[in-house]
């Protein structure tokens, strides 16, 4: 007996979502898409923002492209990209925001217990006076 009752998703539809997820584990990934957040830009532009060389700039715009989360559009001699999945800012805004009450958790309880070891430390040298 399934402990669910919510039909399980296909393995092949989570090795979908899997790779679509591979696209925010690289970070010159997200720093293209922090780029475009602003509109389309080309690789040129691209290139000077992120300080990326083009050969690597080009590879990561086409997993990108091949993933459905930019498009290019050519104009005259450049070819411009452009975000078409506007999830990706939520799913980027909701890490950060994760992340970052994770940092605060962890710099909370570096505080606390460096307050209690300095009061501590207090205590024993009162103790030996």
């Amino acid at each position: 007996m399934s402990r669910s009752s919510e039909p399980r998703v296909p393995v092949t539809v989570l090795e979908a979502v899997a790779d679509y997820f591979k696209i925010f584990a690289e970070t010159s990934r997200l720093q293209i898409l922090q780029c475009l957040r602003n509109g389309p830009m080309n690789v040129m532009e691209l290139g000077e923002e992120t300080g990326l060389g083009q050969a690597n700039l080009s590879k990561h715009l086409k997993v990108m492209t091949q993933a459905g989360i930019l498009t290019r559009q050519p104009k005259g001699t450049s070819a411009y990209y452009e975000i078409v999945d506007p999830l990706v800012f939520e799913f980027c805004e909701l890490a950060c925001a994760q992340i970052g009450d994770r940092l605060q958790q962890q710099a909370d309880t570096f505080l606390r217990a460096a307050a209690l070891q300095s009061r501590e430390s207090a205590v024993k040298k009162n103790t030996k006076a």
